[in-house]
């Protein structure tokens, strides 16, 4: 058997391998329903605020007090967009923006920011760019705007669920919804570990 028969051959168990001809392997099913059955809240939280209403309500309280709170995990109910505006830290630090691939992570847009962004495009019409100069100098001054929500794993709580949030919660950009879980602050990126999600229909 000469060289070129064995090549054929050599790559047949490369196909054979799961994933390999099959695109993304799928999370396991019992995996999302208990997670989901977890996180996935059937009402709706109360006392909701946006993420730019909760900073404007945290800047109220003293500067001392701030400076604790900011070092230990506090409880907090937020309302907001699933993405809705540019990734304003760019495809080369979070490529899959407003995801994160593979993990229970979003980020959660204030929706006036949203809103922001809808109005610039709107105007513009069909002239809008996708890689709208205008829009991503703006995104990079309203990370403010954004809180960064994951779902913790069940096994390590100071990690991610190891389930994209589209398939834990069938979530897609745009959504609105409501999450509640404790709040810290890295740098100035507010950071939510979150233990529920309602989403608005």
């Amino acid at each position: 058997m000469n060289r070129i028969t064995l090549l054929p051959l050599l790559a047949l168990p490369l196909l054979l391998l799961p994933g390999c001809a099959d695109g993304p392997v799928k999370p396991d099913p019992e995996v999302v329903k208990s997670l989901r059955e977890r996180y996935a809240l059937e009402t709706e939280p109360a006392d909701a605020v946006t993420p730019l209403d909760w900073r404007e309500q945290r800047e109220a309280v003293d500067s001392e007090e701030e400076d604790e709170a900011a070092e230990e995990a506090t409880p907090i109910t937020l309302v907001g967009t699933v993405g809705g505006m540019p990734n304003p830290w760019g495809a080369d630090n979070e490529p899959d923006f407003p995801w994160k691939k593979g993990q229970a992570t979003f980020f959660l847009v204030d929706p006036s920011t949203v809103e922001e962004f809808a109005s610039h495009a709107a105007a513009e019409g069909v002239e809008h760019a996708e890689d709208c100069p205008f829009c991503s100098r703006e995104a990079r001054n309203k990370t403010s705007s954004v809180a960064v929500v994951t779902f913790p794993s069940t096994e390590d709580p100071e990690q991610p669920a190891a389930v994209d949030a589209r398939d834990l919660f069938k979530l897609e950009k745009g959504d609105l919804v409501v999450v509640h879980g404790q709040w810290t602050l890295k740098g100035d990126v507010l950071m939510v570990s979150a233990d529920g999600l309602y989403k608005r229909e």
